[in-house]
């Protein structure tokens, strides 16, 4: 285990050990253990992590532990009234699961098909809308997953995020900064979310200690009456009154209606390796196997670092774009739709994919380039919701067993969702990832990306990532399997946005400016150079096997990550 955290606090609860930690971006060494491993985006979830599998549990049950957890000390990432998705194997029988507890919109929700923004009466419906709020998924499936693979009690998952929630944590500057820029909006929108973050009108500067009594209330009645709480007891009454004060249709019938789901993975390769990831709705299974395979063909070391090549950080950029356009138009929710998912993964159509990206690349070089540096770049912006973009949390956890677990869970939308908070739990605001009401689906389209490799048919990695999700994936397998970076090095490449046609590329200020310059005058690129490392662009958490057996995990410099283990 990293024992280099002079900043972790041991706040002792009964007999669990819940650490409070400063919380920062920056540099984190990959950390080495030879029996189990934890990653998440937040040094105290972590710990929490490791001590659960210490203690005899396994990785499912260390990731049901963070769950609740991040909802108390990540709050503008997750709710516990959000949606949840699980990637498991399991040792034992050598089987890869997959678990959508994602949200289920409501049938009048005004929802459109594909990923055109939501809308109301023909403009785009404000962040705090009730209309936009779905039937959550992540309590139910958290008892569905405890039920089939977990051997903790139930109210075991809650214990360590209940005494966070009454004791309290220090305030840290990432969670400042998103709470401050949501207080001007979101938070100032409804008394419930003005008392339970902005209790004195302002966000509570970095070093204060927050407490969610309610919350931690919250999750004493479901450690005891379980997910009956939330979809037909006190709380989804509460819910649906408050949805319906603020112009939401959300009903009784929709909460008690909801049902979690197992699905088969799916699965793609890449040389030697095969990728396992999140099926439809969730659009990233298919969206990384797809950029894999149309890469397959192109030799990456042999053209040349992207970093360091405008040919091969355009041919990356197209492969990219390729894929997005293929899933935003073919994968939807599976009980509504045919997704032609083997389609899409085939490798024949990979390889007409790939000639039409290289077959289409500009020939003509100019003379010179000298000079753009001198062109203006206006700076980014992430204001607009990106459609491969998700304000979530992502854990991994590989036990002693070998048992591995890869889960994301979200807010949706925005950062502390809608703003409304029912008892203690933020409302999700699921409705900026559109999906479709037709025939019996309603799950929500989203980008959330659990995923692992197996190399010569053995586990050999689990990862995942918020933010960009699938792209920040997808460019460290790219790293990784393409470019033989190790973990670390892979994780800490440089990122870039803007695979779609017309729109500006956003591109981490490490790649070269001569290759920033190239894109601009070869390509006819809008570029936008961002910070060095922009937390926009994902948090990889992740966790490798080594040859000799021993396990290597990282966590992302962009955000207040940590990977841990013993």
């Amino acid at each position: 285990m990293n024992r280099n955290l002079p900043w972790l606090v041991l706040l002792m609860a009964g007999s669990v050990a819940v650490p409070v930690a400063a919380e920062e971006q920056g540099a984190k060494p990959a950390v080495h253990a030879a029996s189990a491993m934890a990653s998440s985006s937040n040094a105290t979830v972590t710990t929490a992590m490791v001590e659960v599998m210490r203690k005899g549990g396994n990785a499912l049950d260390a990731v049901l532990t963070a769950v609740p957890m991040q909802t108390v000390i990540e709050p503008q990432m997750t709710t516990l009234a959000g949606g949840l998705s699980i990637l498991y194997y399991e040792a034992k029988t050598g089987k890869y699961y997959y678990l959508d507890a994602e949200l289920d919109h409501t049938k009048d929700a005004p929802v459109s098909t594909g990923w055109t923004l939501y809308t109301g009466g023909g403009s785009p419906l404000p962040e705090t809308s009730g209309k936009r709020v779905a039937v959550p998924g992540t309590v139910a499936g958290m008892k569905a997953a405890a039920d089939r693979f977990g051997t903790r009690k139930w109210a075991d998952y809650f214990q360590p995020a209940i005494a966070l929630a009454e004791q309290g944590y220090p305030m840290y500057s990432f969670l400042y900064g998103e709470m401050a820029d949501a207080a001007l909006g979101r938070l100032a929108a409804y008394p419930s979310g003005r008392e339970e973050y902005l209790p004195n009108g302002y966000a509570p500067p970095v070093g204060t200690i927050l407490k969610h009594p309610k919350l931690a209330q919250a999750m004493r009645r479901i450690a005891v009456e379980g997910p009956a709480y939330l979809y037909t007891g006190e709380w989804a009454q509460h819910l649906v009154t408050a949805v319906h004060e603020t112009d939401g249709g959300l009903t009784a019938a929709d909460l008690a209606a909801y049902r979690i789901r197992w699905e088969e993975p799916v699965r793609s390769t890449y040389k030697d390796y095969e990728v396992i990831g999140a099926p439809p709705p969730s659009t990233a299974g298919t969206l990384i196997g797809m950029i894999l395979n149309i890469l397959e063909p192109y030799d990456l070391k042999a053209h040349g670092y992207y970093g360091q090549s405008a040919e091969s950080f355009e041919t990356i950029r197209r492969a990219f774009g390729a894929a997005e356009h293929a899933t935003d138009e073919f994968v939807r929710d599976p009980l509504t739709y045919s997704v032609p998912t083997d389609v899409l993964l085939s490798k024949d159509y990979a390889r007409m994919v790939f000639a039409q990206v290289a077959g289409s690349m500009p020939k003509a070089v100019p003379a010179q380039t000298a000079g753009l540096t001198q062109q203006l770049e206006l700076t980014p912006s992430f204001a607009a919701h990106d459609r491969h973009s998700t304000d979530t949390d992502h854990l991994v956890a590989v036990d002693k067993d070998g048992n591995m677990a890869s889960a994301t869970h979200s807010v949706y939308g925005s950062t502390f969702a809608t703003g409304l908070v029912v008892d203690g739990i933020a409302v999700n605001s699921g409705n900026d990832f559109p999906g479709n009401t037709a025939g019996p689906g309603h799950r929500v389209v989203s980008p959330f990306p659990p995923t692992m490799v197996a190399r010569h048919g053995k586990p050999w990695m689990a990862i995942g990532s918020p933010g960009l999700a699938s792209r920040a994936i997808a460019i460290t397998l790219i790293n990784l399997l393409g470019y033989d970076l190790s973990l670390e090095q892979a994780v800490d490449a440089p990122r870039f946005s803007g695979s779609e046609v017309g729109s500006p590329v956003v591109i981490e200020s490490r790649v070269d400016q001569a290759v920033r310059d190239k894109l601009k005058a070869i390509y006819g690129l809008t570029i936008r150079t961002t910070t060095p490392y922009n937390w926009h662009f994902g948090s990889i958490q992740a966790i490798q096997r080594q040859a000799d057996g021993t396990l290597l995990g990282v966590a992302d410099p962009r955000r207040a990550g940590l990977a841990a283990g013993y």
